[in-house]
């Protein structure tokens, strides 16, 4: 009599030699993608670790009149922020045109220190004090309010005076038309060129002659930056040293146009090969590396010109999706080593579905990184400065090497998770785990 095989079991040992042999291969080839995996998770971890993602170039020096600083080289990562340059100082005796913003802090630890120790001192107290003349112009005794106000951290008081500055001073025409300035690329000029911007009345009113540190220099200081301050406040070293912060927080933008409407940058010679310092500037490497604040309050993010509001927006992003690739590659990790303990063919196909997941997860990353540099290069000249070069750091591509890794796994464990039910089975145990469960009550 002849006996039924079962659809749950297979025939002798010799017939099903060829599909045991098939199993073992397809569970060889799972297993190194489950090995992959963990590679790939240590990869992505090392990839979101770096700050060596991005990387512009500034070649010999690219000088950015917002910081007075070359700009030599930059390089971040998701979390953190790297930037080299080099800062030229005039010589306390060298015969240049200076710009008013070189004898101002640039480091906001010490503008903080300073504004806190100049709101002790007796003169600011006064200032406070001052009675207004009740006239239609902004008077001397105003300018004295407004800066005492500011020095004091009374920001309601400043609003109320810069408000009234900017009706009565940067409104009119004649102000506006040293603002608006055209899209034409700036004009360099020579401070070492003193005698030449004299005759040529380049700056105009703005070049004037100061006493600073017992020193007469000629420093470009915008006719409109002139109106907002007190007479004689060169007398106060703080308030020298903090004009720069004072007239950005105003609103007065530091730059001078020309007749056409251009603006007009002075420019120190390029900082020499080896470093040190020329005839007339010292030159002094700058490099500043931090972490990048993911929720900046609009105040702290003013004075970050590398960052506005859109690109927090895209590093945000970065940084969010950063983490639930990691969560997800663990996730499929463990669920790819699962599937040796349970062959059941529906946990390869979730193992290979949560392995593209993660590779989804892990390209949004890199597309948004890409499209933050786009914005970047067009709207922050500071981070990405006319005539640098960039290139991708070893983070880009090992986050790309993770994206391969789980395409493939996935594909993988997706292509081997086929039922293998009665005949098909290489044995008994791997035909019942794919037989269909019944849930009863």
């Amino acid at each position: 009599m002849k006996r039924d095989v079962s659809t749950s079991t297979i025939g002798r040992d010799e017939a099903r030699r060829p599909l045991m042999e098939a199993y073992m291969f397809q569970r060889r080839v799972l297993l190194g993608c489950s090995l992959l995996m963990v590679i790939s998770l240590v990869v992505w971890i090392l990839a979101i670790s770096t700050d060596h993602w991005i990387i512009i170039s500034g070649g010999t020096g690219i000088f950015i009149p917002e910081s007075r600083r070359f700009f030599m080289s930059s390089h971040s990562g998701l979390w953190r922020h790297c930037r080299n340059t080099i800062v030229p100082n005039a010589l306390s005796n060298a015969q240049v045109v200076r710009n008013f913003s070189s004898m101002s802090y640039t480091s906001q630890s010490l503008i903080n220190d300073a504004k806190r120790n100049l709101s002790h001192m007796d003169f600011i107290k006064d200032f406070a004090e001052e009675k207004l003349d009740g006239s239609d112009t902004f008077s001397e005794n105003a300018r004295r309010r407004m800066f005492a106000h500011w020095a004091r951290g009374e920001d309601e008081d400043f609003q109320t005076f810069r408000n009234a500055f900017h009706k009565l001073v940067m409104s009119t025409e004649l102000s506006q038309r040293e603002f608006n300035a055209t899209a034409t690329k700036p004009i360099p000029i020579d401070p070492l060129d003193v005698k030449g911007i004299i005759a040529r009345n380049t700056f105009g009113s703005a070049l004037q002659r100061v006493k600073y540190n017992n020193t007469w220099s000629y420093y470009v200081i915008p006719e409109v930056a002139q109106q907002s301050i007190f007479t004689n406040w060169t007398n106060y070293p703080l308030v020298v040293r903090l004009l720069g912060t004072y007239i950005r927080d105003i609103g007065i933008p530091a730059f001078v146009l020309n007749e056409d409407r251009v603006i007009m940058i002075l420019v120190p010679p390029l900082p020499p090969k080896k470093g040190g310092q020329t005839a007339n500037y010292s030159y002094i490497p700058y490099p500043r590396c931090k972490y990048i604040d993911m929720f900046l309050n609009p105040q702290t993010l003013r004075n970050e010109p590398g960052f506005d509001e859109e690109l927090m927006d895209y590093i945000r992003t970065q940084a969010s999706f950063a983490c639930i690739t990691l969560f997800v590659m663990s996730l499929g990790a463990v669920f790819s080593f699962y599937t040796f303990m349970n062959p059941r063919y529906m946990f390869k196909r979730l193992a290979g579905g949560i392995h593209l997941v993660a590779a989804s997860t892990a390209l949004v990353v890199l597309q948004v990184l890409f499209s933050s540099i786009d914005y970047t290069k067009e709207n922050l000249f500071y981070a990405y400065p006319d005539g640098a070069e960039l290139t991708y750091g070893y983070g880009v591509y090992l986050a790309w090497f993770t994206f391969v890794v789980n395409i493939v796994c996935g594909l993988m464990f997706l292509w081997y998770s086929g039922k293998k039910k009665g005949a098909k089975a290489p044995n008994d145990e791997v035909a019942m785990a794919d037989e269909p469960t019944i849930m009863g009550r």
